[in-house]
């Protein structure tokens, strides 16, 4: 894969987790800042536990700015903190590939895959460009080395075209 649009996060999709993100602080942060922070302890608990969640969303959304997986013919080239690590095929011990739903009639929603190779493992999202290729790779590596997955990742496969 020499495309170098693959494997990174699409700017409307960061944009729209960013927006979020600030939308949620200002929701959480902006009622403690009214009162100077001296609300009761049950107003502020959980604007502040509310607070952390969009502050940690912010946060990954920032480090997927930078974020860049490649597919090799020896593994998945993917980011680890301020390093590049390559999972190679030949270490991937389960693989599982699930559906979040967003709406009730499930139209919306994404997929997450996720690899284990050893003790370690990796999650991707079906927001990356290129998760089509990646899905498939992995879904050929399953069949090829007869890697046990559950019912659900079958399914969820199945949904992408790929047969288990």
């Amino acid at each position: 894969m020499n495309d170098p649009e693959f494997g990174h996060y699409p700017a409307d999709v960061l944009k729209a987790d960013g927006l979020r993100a600030a939308a949620g602080l200002a929701v959480t942060l902006g009622p403690l800042a009214l009162v100077g922070f001296d609300a009761h302890p049950l107003v502020a608990l959980p604007l502040l536990a509310g607070a952390g969640l969009f502050g940690w969303l912010g946060l990954r959304t920032l480090a997927r700015r930078g974020t860049h997986y490649r597919l090799t013919p020896q593994g998945l080239v993917l980011p680890r903190g301020f390093f590049m690590v390559m999972v190679r095929w030949d270490q991937i011990t389960g693989v599982k590939l699930r559906y979040y739903s967003t709406k009730k009639d499930k139209s919306g929603g994404w997929m997450q895959l996720t690899i284990q190779a050893g003790r370690g493992r990796c999650s991707i999202e079906s927001q990356l460009v290129g998760f089509d290729a990646i899905a498939a790779r992995v879904a050929e590596l399953v069949l090829e080395r007869g890697l046990p997955v559950d019912e659900a990742t079958k399914e969820n496969f199945l949904s992408l075209g790929h047969y288990m």
